[in-house]
Order: C-alpha cells, then sequence, then structure tokens
C-alpha cells in the first residue's frame, strides 16, 4: 500500500509540475501576442512566415517529419494540433500520451486492473485535452464573432473590400479571432480564393456552428450578391441573443451542475479519508484479487457516472 501511495504521490507531483509549466506557457503566449499585435498596430501587417500562419509540423527531425507526413494518422493527428493552436508536434504529443501510458501501465504492479485503467487514462489524456483546448477555443471564437462582425459590417460601409475588412480583424481584435481571420487574409493574398479561405476557417473549428453560418453566408453573397453588411449584422444579432439567452438557462442550472459536481467528487472523497483513517481497510482494494476487480468496476463506474452528469448539464449553443 505504501508503494502504491508513493506512485500515486509522484503522478499527482508530476501531474502539477506539468500543469505549472502549461499556465507559465499560456501567460507567455498572451503577451506573445500583445505584443504582435502592438507590432503590427504600428509596422503593418506581419511577415508570411509569422506564427500566425501555422505550418505543418510533425517533428523536428526531418526524416521522421518525411515518414509522419505520409501516414494519415499522423495528419489527423496535425489537424488536430490545428484547430487546437497549439505549438505542439505530432512526435511531442504522441512521445507525452506513451509517456504516459508507460508510468501507468507500471502502476499495474501495485494497482493490478486499476493499473490498466490508469495507464489507457495517461495515454489518453494529452489528447483529451487537446480536444478540451479545441472546444475553449471555439467558445472563444464566438463569443468574439459578434463584435468581429459588427467591425466588418463598419468597415464594409465605409467602402472597403471584404478582404480589407478581414485584415482590419486581424489587427484590431484580439486572439483568438484575429489569428483566424489573419490567416484567412494571408490565404487569400497568396491567391488562394476567398471563398475557399472562408470555408478553411470554419474547418478550423469544426463544432462552431457561428463561424460556419458566417462563412456560408460570405460564400452565398458572393455568388448571388446583396448587402453584406445587414448580413453580418443579422448574424452578430443573432449570436449575441443566443449567448444572452443560454447565460440565462446556465444561471437557471447552476444549482444542478454544482450537486452533480459533488455527487462525482464525493467517491473520491471518501476513499481519501478511508485511505487516511484505515489504511489496512483499503488495502484489500489492492493486494487482494477480488478487491482489485471490484476497484476497477468501481472507477469504471464512477467514470461513466461522471460522464453521463457532465452530458446532463450540457447545453448545446
Amino acid at each position: 500500500m505504501r508503494i502504491a501511495l508513493v506512485v500515486l504521490t509522484s503522478l499527482a507531483i508530476l501531474g502539477l509540475l506539468e500543469a505549472a509549466i502549461q499556465a507559465l506557457g499560456y501567460v507567455s503566449d498572451r503577451r506573445s501576442g500583445d505584443l504582435r499585435r502592438r507590432l503590427q498596430a504600428h509596422e503593418g501587417p506581419l511577415p508570411l512566415d509569422s506564427i500566425l500562419l501555422r505550418q505543418g509540423r510533425f517533428s523536428s527531425i526531418p526524416s521522421l517529419d518525411t515518414w509522419l507526413s505520409s501516414q494519415r494518422w499522423a495528419r489527423r493527428i496535425e489537424h488536430l494540433l490545428e484547430q487546437a493552436d497549439s505549438r505542439m508536434t505530432v512526435a511531442q504529443l504522441c512521445v507525452i500520451g506513451l509517456l504516459g501510458g508507460v508510468v501507468g501501465a507500471a502502476s499495474s504492479w501495485w494497482l493490478g486492473l486499476a493499473g490498466l485503467a490508469v495507464g489507457g487514462a495517461g495515454l489518453m489524456a494529452p489528447f483529451l485535452l487537446l480536444i478540451a483546448a479545441r472546444e475553449r477555443r471555439s467558445r472563444v471564437l464566438s463569443e468574439q464573432l459578434p463584435e468581429a462582425l459588427d467591425m466588418m459590417a463598419r468597415s464594409l460601409r465605409a467602402g472597403h473590400a471584404l478582404s480589407s475588412a478581414f485584415q482590419l480583424v486581424a489587427e484590431e481584435m484580439p486572439e483568438p479571432i484575429c489569428v483566424e481571420f489573419a490567416r484567412a487574409f494571408e490565404e487569400q493574398r497568396l491567391g488562394m480564393p476567398l471563398e475557399r479561405a472562408v470555408r478553411e476557417m470554419g474547418a478550423r473549428s469544426p463544432s462552431n456552428g457561428d463561424l460556419k453560418i458566417f462563412a456560408v453566408s460570405t460564400v452565398i453573397q458572393k455568388e448571388t450578391g446583396g448587402n453584406l453588411a445587414e448580413i453580418l449584422d443579422g448574424i452578430a444579432t443573432t449570436v449575441r441573443d443566443r449567448y444572452r439567452f443560454f447565460g440565462k438557462l446556465r444561471s437557471l442550472t447552476a444549482e444542478a451542475r454544482v450537486s452533480a459536481w459533488l455527487v462525482a467528487l464525493m467517491p473520491l472523497g471518501i476513499a481519501a479519508f478511508m485511505v487516511v483513517s484505515q489504511p489496512s481497510y483499503m488495502v484489500k482494494l489492492v493486494d487482494n484479487p477480488m478487491g482489485q476487480t471490484i476497484l476497477a468496476v468501481g472507477v469504471g463506474a464512477w467514470i461513466l457516472g461522471t460522464v453521463w452528469f457532465e452530458r446532463l448539464t450540457r447545453f448545446d449553443y
């Protein structure tokens, strides 16, 4: 039991260190983004080799980069990294996942079947965190989109072209909306049709219906004509009203969501209390085959119940 506690404590310390490193990186990225926007405002557009135009990166090793770029699964992972706007490479993400899986699988010597579950969780954790980062970025894009559309509508009414409106949003708006519009602007400046650049912008946020509506509206207007400024105003108003409604809905369901999290965290609290107060009672779940089976089934049921609670309290925007 002592060895298992040492392993779990070591994993917790590693997790805290990784969280601290990621937090420092996030703060550094925000400062770098602010500096890029200020430089762009004073010195004109960013160069084409800027990180605003993210290059496909599979590995820093040329031979490994060539091999990974020919693999379909690696291209899917690279596309996920692009959607999350991550600076990692495919090789780095895979190595982190494999290390998490190996460390978790090594704990199976003490935890039995529960250790295999920990190994699977360690293997999938980087990819799940990346998906969560993509969804979080998508929500921020939706929150910033109405203001960006209003800015574009004012630019169009002033007589500017649509590409100039994209450039204005890229220069004046904060991240991540400025990054997406800067990519679209640079792509069409390099020769890509604006309609395709807009569709690519929507494809980089697959779960964002607001950007898809904007992309479809822009493509239809270019083909059939019409007042694009009024269309953008209508989309911005719709997005604002929808977020206002779901904000009220989330406030009305806050009590149910807190109750769900308390129920989900209660088994962990009880298990921690029993480990501290009655270690000889809990050790039977680790050094006994029947206890290991019960622990594995309990952990699986807890994960299933937590996911079910989360789905019940989630609302599609």
